[in-house]
C-alpha cells in the first residue's frame, strides 16, 4: 500500500493492533472515512442485542436494525462502528456520557414498542475513558468484558467496566448443594417450585462466593451438575433412561443468571419426575453400600464406598445414621468382625494374617476391636471353637 493512500475503516477491529494498519494516525484514518475524529478522554460504548430468535438471519436483521437506530440518534460528535462480533460500537468524549446513557434509553423505547410483547435484550458495555485514540484496543477489551457481565445483571442499565466486580481466579465445586438437589430430586418437595428454586439458588450462592466466575466456567459448572445428577440418580434407582445429556448449546444461549437458574429448575423436575419415593432412592443407596462393604470390607472406607455409589462421604455417612440407625463404622466394623470370626474358626492363618484379611494393617488394635465386640480375644476365640 502507498505512503499516504486511503485505508478503509469499515469495522471498529480494522482500527485494532494487528489488522490492516498499526494504530499510528487513527486520527487521520477515522477522518478519512468521514468519521468524527477528535475527543477529549475518548472511551468507547458497545451496544448488543440479543434476540429470541436463534437463526443467523433473524439476528443479523437485528443487529443491522441497532446499528440504524444509533446512526440515527447518536450525538454527531461520536463515529459509529460495527465491530466483527455482531455488536454495534459509538467512540465519544468522556464528557459526553450522559448523552450515550441517553441513547441507550432510546434505543430500548425503540425496540420495546417494535418488538413486543417479545423484546430484545439491549445491552451496553463502557469502557474506561483514556488519553488517546490509540488506546482503543485498551477500550474495545473493556467493552466487551462489560457486556459479558450483563450475565449478572437483571436490569436494563449501562454497564460500566469501572464498576466491575472482579472475577474470581476459580471455585471450589459446591458438593453439599448438589447432594441437596439429590435428595429433593425423589422426594415430593421436587414438585414444589420454591423449594427447588431455593436450593438451585444455594447452589449458585455457594459456586460464585469468592467473586463472578467467567460465564463459560458458570455454564461448565452447570453442565457438570445436572450429568452428575443424572448419573447419581442413574445408579441409585437403576433407571437408565433418566440419563439423557443436557442439551449444551441451549444452556450457552442463555442470556443471563438468573435464564440459567431456572433452566436448571426445569431440568431438575424433569430429573424427578418418577414413581419413586425419596424413602426409595435412600434405601437403594444404602442397599449397594452395603452390599460392597460386605464384598470388599478390607479395603472398604466412608470415601471409597461413597464414591462407589456416586454420593459424597458426607451423604453417605448421615445416610447410615438416619436409615440404619448406626454409623458407618459401626456398621464396617460388625461385617470385618464377623469375617474375622469365620477365619479364626476355618484356617490356621496367625491373628496378624487374620488382621490383615479383614481390613486391619494393625494387630493390636484388630485384637482390641475384637475383644470389645465377641468378649474374648481372637486367641481365646479360636482356642474355644
Amino acid at each position: 500500500m502507498m505512503q499516504g493512500a486511503m485505508v478503509r475503516v469499515r469495522t471498529l477491529n480494522d482500527l485494532l493492533p494487528g489488522r490492516s494498519y498499526a494504530t499510528g494516525d487513527m486520527k487521520r484514518h477515522l477522518e478519512e472515512n468521514g468519521h468524527h475524529a477528535y475527543y477529549v478522554y475518548p472511551a468507547l460504548a458497545l451496544f448488543s442485542v440479543i434476540t429470541a430468535e436463534v437463526d443467523l438471519w433473524s439476528r443479523r436483521h437485528a443487529v443491522d436494525e441497532l446499528y440504524a437506530i444509533i446512526n440515527r440518534h447518536a450525538p454527531g460528535n461520536t463515529a459509529i462502528l460495527p465491530d466483527d462480533k455482531g455488536h454495534v460500537g459509538v467512540i465519544f468524549s468522556w464528557d459526553d456520557r450522559e448523552l450515550i446513557t441517553d441513547l441507550y434509553s432510546s434505543i430500548i423505547s425503540h425496540f420495546s414498542h417494535e418488538h413486543s410483547p417479545s423484546p430484545p435484550l439491549i445491552s451496553l458495555g463502557i469502557s474506561n475513558p483514556y488519553p488517546h485514540l490509540s488506546d482503543l484496543h485498551h477500550s474495545y477489551e473493556q467493552a466487551v468484558l462489560a457486556l459479558k457481565h450483563r450475565f449478572y445483571l437483571n436490569q436494563s442499565q449501562p454497564i460500566y467496566f469501572s464498576s466491575m466486580t472482579e472475577y474470581a481466579n476459580d471455585t471450589e465445586y459446591p458438593l453439599a448443594m448438589e447432594d441437596e438437589l439429590l435428595h429433593l430430586l425423589t422426594s415430593d418437595s421436587i414438585t414444589e417450585c420454591a423449594t427447588t428454586k431455593k436450593a438451585v439458588e444455594r447452589f449458585y450462592e455457594s459456586l460464585t462466593r469468592n467473586g463472578p466466575l467467567p460465564v463459560s466456567k458458570v455454564v461448565d459448572v452447570t453442565l457438570q451438575l445436572l450429568v452428575s445428577l443424572q448419573l447419581r440418580v442413574k445408579s441409585a434407582l437403576g433407571q437408565p433412561h433418566l440419563c439423557s445429556t443436557p442439551d449444551i448449546t441451549a444452556f450457552m444461549q442463555l442470556r443471563t443468571l438468573e435464564e440459567l437458574k431456572a433452566a436448571v429448575c426445569q431440568s431438575i423436575k424433569g430429573l424427578g419426575g418418577t414413581s419413586y419415593t425419596s424413602d426409595c432412592l435412600d434405601h437403594k443407596l444404602i442397599k449397594k453400600a452395603v452390599t460392597l462393604m460386605e464384598e470388599e470390607y478390607d479395603r472398604a472406607s466412608l470415601h471409597y464406598v461413597a464414591d462407589k455409589v456416586f454420593i459424597t462421604p458426607a451423604y453417605l455417612s448421615s445416610l447410615f445414621k438416619s436409615k440404619m440407625g448406626i454409623t458407618f463404622i459401626e456398621h464396617l466394623t460388625r461385617i470385618r468382625i464377623s469375617n474375622a470370626k469365620k477365619l479364626l474358626k476355618q484356617t490356621h492363618l496367625k491373628n496378624y494374617e487374620v488382621a490383615e484379611r479383614v481390613g486391619y494393617n494393625d494387630s493390636r488394635y484388630f485384637s482390641q476391636i475384637f475383644k470389645k465386640m465377641v468378649g474374648l480375644s481372637p486367641s481365646g476365640f479360636r482356642d474355644a471353637n
